[in-house]
Order: structure tokens, then C-alpha cells, then sequence
């Protein structure tokens, strides 16, 4: 449900929220996150702010980007140190301004989908120099935790299975990206590179990706509103009621128009960077912000967009078990989307007695388990069933895993 209010700012429940920083120094709202949609032109730029002030950049625009748009950008808000940095693929319009960024602030940890570009280009080269220090290749599964209750969990990588590896071919560089969501409370954003879905002679990834990412409030349209993604099945899964396209000026046409009327016809109201060289929606349905799209949220009930605010969808998973300090590596559950059962693996920095927890979607807890854990690697599994035995039925479940004081979380899907 949209609900629009004066430009700008956004009314939440009495507390006066204002979706653009008037200052440099000023800091985010306590327990507020968010997400900048960087306008690159024609690429993809996403900054995440976690309301502890961790920061994770994903993907840096193409060539020349990075230090005219994203690090002007880093510098306004104040950051000088990226906590994370991800490139989704290989592409010079997500990883050309990466190198840019990592030459002018302190960057933690740079995830990828390792591996190599099959067409060697200066760009990747450049991009591989600057972060080969500190550069990790992402698993699926693995969650990234930015704290204050901040997720962001890499869902899928090179092909989700659906392609063979090894993933060095440079015709399906899309196919390959890295797909992250980004959860606080009930809120979920959903990024994805130039992930594809069959349009074309693209593979279809995103048929297997859609059922592990689920409902969400804000899907980052892929490959810029080509029509190689955003298939039907993944729009009426994710149910996504705002979508925003992040274009520029272009010669492929983008946003393409047979993907804005499936966008509109699954209920996603579109916000765009730019007009972009493609199709468009009426106003009632499209608004081009031409800047920074700047998404706000507590997590709780409502998050705006651009000053304009939406109700979340989805209660809050605030149950305190999944609110739990930080600590566990998680190495995600396989297989997975599963049937009968996974695995769930992580490392732990302590021995001792521990505690799986199995969540469906509104919170409660259908499944429980006391183990006794090790130091370093270790593994559960579930057979998809509550704790009386009863077999659940197909869908998405949260799992938290907990030993001493340190926890951590992860996604699933059960195929029934």
C-alpha cells in the first residue's frame, strides 16, 4: 500500500523521518536502515547502511563511476571505510567503478563469485588488483551480518546449479551473479545484478532463485529492466510492491517495455534512476526520480521510498530467538531448495551445548533442537518436520542456530 505524503519526508507513526541527509555529518536515525540505488547512468550501484554503522557497497557502476558518482556520494554521507564491498558479476557497468572506490576508501572484505571473466578485459583486471588483498569468493547461503538485526544473505551464485561449472564462460557472465537479500525486521530488498530469466537466449536462473527469495517489499530490478529478467514466475513469487530500475542512457532499449507491463501487472509500483532509452508506465504506475533512489526503513511497519512511504507487508519476524547476538560463520544449508532433508552447516568460535530453532514466515517456531556443539565446523540436519513429527508443508523457513552467547541465521526452502 502506497501512502504519499510531502516530498521529501515521510510521517511514521508521529516520528518525522527525512529520506535525504541535509548534512555530511549528520548520522542515520537510530534504527534506521538504509539503502541507497546509486545513479551510475546506465550500470548499478547499491550502498546498504545498517543503523550500527556498517556499510556494505554492492557493485560500483561502469568506468569512471566510481570516483564521479559513487565516492562524491561516500564522501557526503561521511564514510571513509567500507565494512563489505560485493561485485554481483563480472560486467565493466557493475565492477568498473569498484577499483575506483577501493582506491579511495578502506574497504574490509570484497566478495565475489571467484572464479575468472572469461573474456579478459582491463577492467576486470583493474578490478581484481585493487581488491585481490582482501577479495573472497561468496557462498550461497552465507550471511553477512551488518548488525542491529541487519542481514544480508547471498542467496545464490554462479548458475544456482542450473549451469555447469566451470563458470568461465563469458556468454553467460549474467547467469553467473551473485544474489543478495537484504532483511531487517519484516522489511526484504532483493538485488541481483543482471540476474537472468530465459528472455531471449538467457538462461533461466531465476525460476530456481524465486522460491528462496520469497515475498518481498523491494525488488532491484535485474539487468536494468531488460526483458533478458523479471519473468513471470519470479514477479508473482516475490510479489514486490515497489521495483526500482537502475538506468541510464543506453542503445538496448532499457527498461524494456514488455518488462514494465509485467512489473505493472504483478502490482509493482516502479521508481527509475533516469528515464533510461526504453519504455515507459503512466505516472500512476512509474516515477522517474532522476538522482539517487533512497530507501528508509525501521523494519517494523513501514519503509518509504524517495519521501514516499509504503506499509511493510509482512509482519516482523521479531521473535527474540533470531535477534540474537552475532557470531556463527554461516555456511548455509545444501541441498537447498530440499526434499526430505538439509544440512546446515556453520563455525563456531566456542565448544558447548547449542540450540537449532526452525521459524515458518510469521514468526513461529515449529521446530527445536539441543546439540552439543564444537569448536570450528559443524552441522545439522532437519527432515522437514515440526517437532511433534508432523511433515511441513513446501515453502520458506528462517533457522536460527545458537551455542554459548553466539548465534546466526539463514534462510531455506522445503519442496513439497
Amino acid at each position: 500500500m502506497k501512502v504519499l505524503l510531502a516530498p521529501g519526508r515521510a510521517l511514521l507513526g508521529g516520528l518525522l523521518v527525512f529520506t535525504l541527509l541535509l548534512a555530511p555529518a549528520l548520522a542515520l536515525a537510530a534504527g534506521t536502515l538504509t539503502i541507497t540505488c546509486i545513479d551510475v547512468g546506465q550500470g548499478d550501484s547499491t550502498l546498504i547502511q545498517s543503523p550500527s554503522g556498517q556499510t556494505l557497497l554492492f557493485d560500483g557502476g561502469d568506468n569512471g563511476r566510481g570516483t564521479g558518482v559513487v565516492l562524491p556520494l561516500l564522501q557526503a554521507k561521511g564514510i571513509s571505510h567500507l565494512d563489505y564491498m560485493v561485485a554481483s558479476h563480472y560486467h565493466a557497468d557493475h565492477i568498473g567503478g569498484l577499483d575506483e572506490v577501493a582506491g579511495g576508501v578502506s574497504v574490509g572484505t570484497a566478495y565475489d563469485r571467484g572464479w575468472q571473466y572469461g573474456s579478459s578485459t582491463a577492467t576486470f583486471n583493474s578490478y581484481v588488483a585493487a581488491v585481490s588483498s582482501f577479495r573472497q569468493q561468496i557462498q550461497p547461503g552465507q550471511v553477512i551480518d551488518l548488525g542491529e538485526g541487519v542481514t544480508v544473505t547471498c542467496l545464490a551464485v554462479n548458475g544456482n546449479d542450473q549451469v555447469s561449472s566451470p563458470y568461465t564462460t563469458s556468454t553467460l557472465e549474467n547467469e553467473y551473479d551473485v544474489c543478495l537479500l537484504v532483511e531487517y525486521g519484516g522489511f526484504d530488498f532483493f538485488v541481483a545484478g543482471d540476474l537472468t530469466g530465459g528472455g531471449g537466449s538467457y538462461r533461466d536462473i531465476e525460476t530456481s532463485v524465486a522460491p528462496i527469495a520469497g515475498d518481498v517489499d523491494v525488488y532491484h530490478v535485474s539487468h536494468h529492466g531488460s526483458y533478458s529478467s523479471s519473468n513471470a514466475f519470479f514477479l508473482q513469487t516475490v510479489q514486490a510492491e515497489v521495483a526500482v530500475i537502475s538506468v541510464g542512457s543506453n542503445s538496448y532499449g532499457h527498461p524494456h517495455q514488455e518488462v514494465l507491463d509485467r512489473l505493472d501487472s504483478y502490482g509493482s509500483f516502479v521508481y527509475q534512476t533516469e528515464t533510461g532509452s526504453g519504455g515507459t508506465l503512466p505516472a500512476s504506475s512509474l516515477a522517474v526520480v532522476g538522482g539517487h533512489i533512497v530507501i528508509q526503513t525501521d523494519g517494523q511497519t513501514t519503509y518509504t521510498v524517495d519521501g514516499d512511504a509504503w506499509t511493510i507487508d509482512e509482519e516482523p519476524v521479531s521473535a527474540a530467538p533470531l535477534a540474537m547476538a552475532p557470531g556463527l560463520t554461516m555456511l548455509g544449508n545444501s541441498p537447498n531448495p530440499f526434499n526430505p532433508a538439509t544440512v546446515i552447516r556453520f563455525e563456531s568460535p566456542v565448544e558447548g551445548p547449542g540450540r537449532l530453532e526452525i521459524f515458518d514466515l510469521a514468526g513461529r517456531r515449529i521446530f527445536a533442537q539441543e546439540f552439543v556443539g564444537r569448536e570450528g565446523a559443524n552441522s545439522l540436519t532437519w527432515n522437514g518436520r515440526d517437532s511433534g513429527g508432523q511433515n511441513m508443508p513446501g515453502g520458506v523457513y528462517l533457522y536460527s542456530v545458537r551455542t554459548g552467547t553466539h548465534s546466526g541465521r539463514g534462510r531455506m526452502v522445503l519442496l513439497k
